[in-house]
């Protein structure tokens, strides 16, 4: 039977290319091929921030839908109090400890809208999320979601007995960096317009829990997320193999940039591969008309030893190479 209090979102699909791969990003030969960082739930402990959460101006009373009993919510009082950081702090079928917004007497109320948002502080590739509510669930809301921070909202899934006349076409699941849960019309039995102060106070929005199962988005050139040492945020990065780097494994290593960048496949690992410099250069950049020429598009930076050329092989303007190999001025010493 469907739980109406309950919204499950199931993505597998995502990760049918990588289904049944292990962990390990070199096989036993010592080849490069495509891994996954551990399953995890990213939003377990993150603080969110809500528009609205009841009792943070003072006690507020609401009512249990179709009972008699009504409560208090209260910000000050610990044992009567649902700040939006509850939907988070534990995986609760129980619903135990919950977020709760004021009720429609305080006037939230469609058009009103309330936004839960939770910065998940790098990308990640989500499986599914479960959002579940303590309240009924609402007649319409959105899951917007952000690709990497700095980006714009764009919406992820919209839910509306009324879907196409509130938000217009829905949009596809894709990687998200931050997710913002946005309660736009509770789900009422339509006497919040004569039923009194009882009736609106039994409305208002109610959540428990917040779960994603997510996998760090580190395009298959790593198996491992974590927190580094010196790391001044709070967020986790790659452990990028493969010679990539980066918070998501999205770049080559600097001196590794002799093929363009790509996600490890089923495949191919897409390895970043080395420059050649003949040891005069850290550092190169892909140049794509080189390679396009020789098949190889790393141009080093910076040649030392009066090196010049895409792989450091010549002398600059007015050296010559010398007995020992080593480019020397063309111009006499003068004695």
């Amino acid at each position: 039977m469907w739980n109406p209090a309950l919204i499950s979102l199931c993505f597998g699909f995502l990760f049918q290319n990588v289904h049944g791969q292990d962990e390990n990003c070199y096989d036993d030969q010592g080849n490069p091929k495509v891994c996954l960082s551990p399953f995890m739930n990213p939003a377990l402990g993150k603080p969110v921030e809500a528009t609205n959460t009841c009792g943070q101006t003072g006690p507020t009373e609401y009512c249990l839908l179709g009972q008699r009993t009504c409560k208090v919510c209260d910000s000050t009082d610990p044992g009567n109090s649902h700040p939006a950081n509850f939907i988070t702090d534990s995986n609760d079928f129980y619903g135990r400890t919950w977020w709760q917004s004021d009720t429609m007497l305080e006037g939230i109320r469609y058009p009103v809208v309330v936004n839960l948002t939770i910065d998940l502080k790098k990308a990640y590739e989500i499986t599914y999320m479960t959002l579940r509510f303590k309240s009924p669930r609402p007649d319409s809301f959105a899951i917007y979601k952000k690709t990497a921070p700095g980006s714009d909202w764009t919406p992820y899934q919209f839910f509306s007995t009324s879907c196409q006349t509130t938000y217009g076409k829905q949009d596809e699941w894709v990687t998200a960096s931050a997710i913002r849960i946005s309660l736009t019309r509770m789900n009422t039995l339509g006497d919040e317009d004569f039923g009194g102060d009882r009736a609106l106070k039994s409305y208002y929005y109610a959540i428990s829990d917040f779960e994603i199962g997510a996998r760090c988005k580190c395009n298959g050139h790593a198996n491992e997320c974590y927190l580094p040492e010196n790391q001044v945020a709070d967020h986790e990065v790659c452990r990028c193999q493969h010679n990539t780097g980066g918070i998501n494994c999205e770049t080559c290593l600097p001196l590794y940039n002799d093929r363009p960048w790509a996600r490890a496949t089923e495949s191919s690992a897409n390895e970043c591969q080395r420059c050649e410099c003949n040891g005069k250069a850290d550092r190169c950049y892909f140049d794509e008309d080189l390679y396009q020429t020789t098949g190889r598009g790393g141009r080093c930076v910076d040649c030392r030893d009066n090196t010049d050329g895409p792989q450091c092989e010549r002398c600059k303007d007015n050296f010559v190479r010398g007995a020992n190999g080593e480019c020397e001025s063309a111009t006499p010493l003068k004695l």
